[in-house]
């Protein structure tokens, strides 16, 4: 039956012909379709490696000197006033943890980077350095790259001074083995540990902004620990922002430092990806318009093609054929056009991803697990375009009498 039904296809190569154009151009714009939404939903649903939950960051600010407010202070009466202003923030009953970082807080829009090398060995892209303390890493629950907690972590840090993420040389050197690496061309820094990949945001592209080194910020350094965050107890988060910022002028002032202002990390990230969440949305609104045009492009053609048989299924009706026997063969010969015309749509498909044009992705933009699988849905959605386009005015065809039909023919 398939050998037969092939012969018949290829027999009639006239009216296909134009058919199975009109396929390689849909199966290829639909293949670009449902490779951006394949790969936008994988890069989704990758661990992002911290957790914001009951996080806050707290803006502190400095009195100016020509304010009447303003206190005559040393350099070191300056440096033990701001301690101390963090101090007081440690001993809130609803604070969990204070940090102090620099460049590293999540979803920050300033970040520092560098070359890092280890032996011949050197990094690739964009490495963000995020200088932290300890405490930082145990707020945003840092993920070991083999399974460390957050404390082992934070120990590590403390310990030895360096953390470096997992995928720091690409998968070339496995970074849990390194025991020091070199910045730039002159400093060796002994490494403690090795951290999961730390993303920029949910919606970055895997692959790209997430690796790290992060270094402990030195207690004497003020600008490694200028970001002030904290945590808050999980059953203490209510109207915490409010209420710090009540107690701020009577308790929470030390010398010249005073607290400006309280930021939920919730609306950080919604600052952020704000706009590549509008992005997303758009390009997947505009790949749906399309997909539904597509459909009814492909159902319509089918539709037509189909109708204008009614004579044919008239006779294979008044022939013995059954209403599956006819199904069968109108939707076979519209799957074997499909599968012909797939294997060169799949050529170029991967001719797009080679010369980049699709979606990137784990530092590629093709490979053969992510081509089959994309190619694999888009053939199957064209087959369900197909079968929907046939059958039903196949089926409303072989309700009618066939000497009506034959007759109206």
């Amino acid at each position: 039956m398939n050998r037969k039904l092939l012969t018949q296809t290829i027999n009639e190569w006239r009216s296909n012909l134009w058919l199975a154009v009109e396929l390689l151009i849909v199966s290829v714009v639909v293949w670009y379709a449902v490779d951006f939404c394949y790969i936008t939903c994988l890069d989704y649903s990758e661990p992002i490696n911290f957790e914001i939950d009951h996080c806050y960051k707290i803006n502190i600010l400095e009195v100016n000197d020509k304010s009447p407010d303003y206190v005559e202070r040393t350099a070191e009466e300056r440096h033990a006033d701001r301690l101390d202003l963090l101090d007081r923030l440690r001993r809130r009953p609803e604070i969990e943890i204070v940090s102090g970082s620099n460049c590293a807080y999540p979803y920050n829009s300033s970040n520092s980077s560098n070359l890092f090398r280890y032996d011949t060995i050197y990094s690739q892209g964009f490495v963000a350095v995020r200088y932290a303390t300890p405490d930082f890493v145990r707020m945003f629950r840092y993920r070991g790259a083999n399974g460390e907690t957050p404390d082992q972590l934070a120990e590590q840090l403390e310990r030895h001074g360096v953390l470096v993420s997992s995928n720091l040389f690409d998968g070339r050197v496995d970074t849990y083995t390194i025991d020091s690496i070199t910045m730039g061309n002159e400093e060796v820094m002994a490494v403690g540990g090795s951290i999961a990949p730390v993303r920029y945001t949910e919606f970055a592209p895997k692959g790209q902004l997430d690796k790290t080194v992060v270094r402990l910020a030195q207690p004497d350094t003020e600008w490694q620990q200028e970001d002030v965050c904290v945590r808050v107890r999980d059953n203490m988060d209510t109207d915490f922002a409010i209420n710090l910022m009540a107690d701020a002028d009577k308790h929470l002032r030390s010398g010249n430092f005073f607290i400006g202002s309280v930021e939920s990390f919730d609306d950080i990230r919604e600052n952020i990806v704000r706009e590549a969440r509008k992005q997303i949305i758009s390009m997947v609104s505009g790949i749906a318009f399309l997909l539904v045009n597509v459909f009814l492009g492909l159902f319509g053609t089918f539709w037509f093609r189909t109708q204008h048989r009614i004579g044919e299924i008239a006779i294979r009706k008044v022939n013995g054929a059954t209403h599956a026997d006819i199904f069968r063969r109108f939707i076979g010969e519209g799957l074997v056009i499909l599968t012909v015309v797939t294997v060169p749509a799949i050529g170029i498909d991967a001719l797009l991803s080679h010369n980049e044009l699709s979606k990137y992705f784990m530092g590629e933009y093709l490979t053969v697990c992510r081509l089959c699988v994309t190619a694999l849905i888009t053939y199957a959605l064209m087959a369900l375009m197909i079968v929907c386009g046939i059958a039903i005015p196949a089926g409303r065809a072989m309700r009618l009498n066939p000497a009506t039909a034959l007759h109206d023919e």
